[in-house]
């Protein structure tokens, strides 16, 4: 039993001569049930330091890829930065117009006349004010002209020829000027080594002149799916069998995270084709990944063939649905098998796999979103273990937003997740009323 779950139980007030017969393959998450029954802490933080503790001991056994190569700007998304990014020049180069209007050299007075010398565009050089009372014709983006430290907008001047211009607003020094180097200073570090790089970073990159950037290889991850009543979609479906929706859910989640994948499609639920697949793949890739077979059955083989070949660290986390997840190693390479429902399959490898990549790939596994606090549309009466529930945001009568369940949670059913926009975190053994506040984490902060 860690020291930290006998410390928790003895804040819940459980007797001490009970502690020392709990199993020690509980863990930390087990006793969690015991202190959700006993309701004596705050549960939402109990479940993430949980949830997060279970990501740490998986991240703990990835070493991060150290090769890396050099790609156009143009095929860097969703790549991760090999290295700090420093900015080669000020960006702006010089300082420039914030809108359309006049440059002059401030202060000026209210009701002053200023005559035009002169008109820059955006990407014109920049020009050189006159000394005395002039004005320059300058547009949004453009240089200002030497000599000159201010903008008034043409919304403040009136002129009646277009020569003379009359000020309608005292101007001071800097008003509507975008200052050289205000994006980025020459030496200046942009981007950090390990940077996701999503369209505001490639736009950061592409203003300092960046035309290829340095990132991490790709993940290679080899998987597979078990499972004897698995069936092809587009295939006859006997009596028995069921299609295999697992497998495109890997394949999609896996693209939309830019991984490299070597697919092993399909194998049945036999230990030498569990055992060979197993032990070819961990000989190329960076991560192993499996969906079915890691739970309790006589037909769930995986974990036992990884048990022999390689370590299992942990196959249970409390949590609803996903609770038959492992993680280990084969050899070198870390291995993560997945629950068999396809519900459990989606959960867990957000919850799990997507920090797991984003870990090897050299970026921070712990980027999440904060979870929203939304309230439920309807009564819940939750199970013996913290349940991310099926949810979408509807609004009601009032114009406020509520979390409406799916009306059948059972983590057989993609329907449910096809339905739902996002996820609401519901804490073990609690009656909750309609209008209880509730985590609720949508799914597009899921891809990050």
């Amino acid at each position: 039993m860690p020291e930290r779950a006998m410390r928790w139980l003895g804040r819940a007030g459980l007797p001490i001569s009970i502690r020392p017969q709990l199993s020690p393959q509980w863990s930390n998450c087990h006793c969690l049930s015991i202190l959700f029954r006993l309701n004596v802490f705050p549960v939402r933080g109990l479940i993430l330091q949980a949830i997060d503790r279970t990501q740490r001991q998986l991240i703990e056994q990835l070493a991060p890829i150290t090769e890396s190569e050099l790609i156009p700007l143009e095929t860097a998304l969703g790549r991760f930065l090999a290295e700090d990014v420093y900015a080669e020049q000020d960006v702006p180069a010089s300082d420039i117009s914030l809108f359309d209007g006049y440059a002059l050299s401030a202060p000026s007075a209210y009701g002053s006349s200023r005559q035009v010398a002169g008109v820059t565009y955006a990407g014109d050089a920049p020009a050189v004010l006159p000394e005395g009372d002039f004005v320059w014709r300058i547009f949004t983006g453009a240089p200002l002209p030497d000599g000159a430290n201010a903008i008034i907008a043409q919304e403040s001047v009136t002129s009646s020829d277009g020569q003379v211009v009359t000020l309608h607003e005292s101007m001071s020094v800097g008003a509507g000027v975008r200052p050289k180097g205000a994006d980025s200073r020459h030496g200046q570090r942009v981007l950090c080594a390990g940077t996701r790089l999503d369209a505001a970073e490639l736009g950061l990159l592409a203003s300092i002149g960046c035309a290829q950037i340095l990132v991490v290889r790709k993940p290679r991850v080899a998987f597979f799916t078990t499972g004897n009543e698995l069936v092809a979609p587009g295939e006859p479906l006997e009596p028995g069998k069921i299609y295999n929706s697992n497998h495109i859910i890997l394949v999609s989640a896996l693209t939309r995270l830019g991984v490299e994948m070597v697919d092993l499609g399909v194998l049945p639920d036999e230990a030498s084709a569990i055992r060979t697949a197993l032990l070819a793949a961990a000989k190329h890739v960076d991560l192993v990944l499996t969906s079915g077979g890691v739970s309790v059955g006589d037909a769930d083989l995986v974990r036992q063939v990884v048990s022999e070949i390689g370590t299992i660290e942990s196959w249970r986390v409390f949590l609803k649905p996903g609770k038959p997840f492992a993680f280990g190693r084969i050899g070198s390479v870390p291995f993560i098998g997945l629950p068999g429902n396809p519900v459990s399959t989606f959960v867990t490898f957000f919850l799990f796999v997507r920090p797991a990549l984003r870990a090897l790939a050299g970026g921070d596994p712990q980027i999440d979103r904060p979870p929203l606090n939304l309230p439920l549309a309807q009564d819940w009466v939750s199970g013996d273990r913290p349940e991310f529930i099926r949810v979408r945001r509807e609004r009601a009568a009032s114009g406020e937003t509520r979390l409406q369940p799916f009306g059948d949670q059972n983590s057989g059913l993609l329907s449910s997740i096809a339905w739902a926009d996002g996820v609401a975190l519901i804490p073990a053994d609690r009656t909750l009323m309609c209008g209880d506040m509730v985590d609720y984490f949508p799914f597009e902060g899921w891809y990050l």
